[in-house]
């Protein structure tokens, strides 16, 4: 009895609490999904109008014109009729230069006469040595042992002169040579050697080669030749 006294004492306008149900919530979320499916749809279908661009208007073309400045007009002076001008300076003459003498004309020269050539002159010869007098004859006894020296000699033995070299005469050299001179039995010269020289080495080494060729006396004891030595100069003087 208790439970109808309870409700007896309830108000009947209160309306009792009751939760959705899962039915109605799965209809909510359909319905929204149906609605935001239409409203993408319908965007995606409207053309999308693209902004247009803004013009900007150019300014107009500056025009610059250049002029030149006027040129200042020059002054005219202004020209005092009751001035006094001044008496114009007579400038001097020049007083006229005397003319310049003549010059003489040099005389021409003479022509100079050709000199003749000078003729060539013979190739000097050098004076022949005087030839060794004899030695005085002594008994038969000691002529046997007596030692006769070698004798020598130019033109007396039939030797021939010897020439002049031509080098030496073109640096006009002269000089006495002296030799000595290793003379063999049969007369004819072994070694000869410079004792005194000339001082130019063309005239000595040219009496040297010229004696060599030469015939002698030779040296003797007592009637048998044998060697012996022999001096002779050779004198290369230059023509006058």
């Amino acid at each position: 009895m208790t439970d109808d006294s309870d409700n007896g004492s309830r108000s009947p306008l209160k309306p009792s609490r009751r939760g959705l149900t899962k039915l109605e919530i799965g209809g909510i979320v359909v319905l929204s999904a149906l609605v935001h499916y239409s409203l993408w749809w319908l965007y995606q279908q409207a053309p999308i109008q693209q902004p247009k661009p803004m013009k900007v208007a150019s300014p107009p073309p500056v025009q610059v014109t250049l002029t030149k400045p006027q040129p200042p007009q020059p002054k005219v002076p202004t020209i005092d009729q009751h001035a006094v001008m001044p008496p114009k300076k007579e400038e001097p003459k020049p007083e006229p230069k005397p003319k310049p003498k003549p010059k003489p004309k040099p005389k021409p020269k003479p022509e100079p006469k050709p000199k003749p050539k000078p003729e060539p002159k013979p190739e000097p010869k050098p004076a022949p040595e005087p030839s060794p007098k004899p030695a005085p004859k002594q008994s038969s006894n000691s002529n046997s042992n007596k030692i006769t020296p070698a004798v020598s000699g130019l033109q007396s033995l039939g030797n021939p002169s010897p020439q002049y070299p031509s080098r030496a005469l073109r640096r006009r050299e002269e000089g006495t040579v002296k030799l000595k001179i290793l003379v063999k039995p049969d007369g004819t010269a072994g070694q000869v050697t410079v004792v005194s020289s000339s001082g130019y080495s063309d005239l000595d080494q040219r009496a040297v080669e010229t004696v060599k060729k030469w015939h002698f006396k030779p040296a003797k004891r007592g009637n048998t030749p044998i060697s012996g030595y022999a001096l002779q100069n050779i004198n290369f003087r230059l023509p006058d």
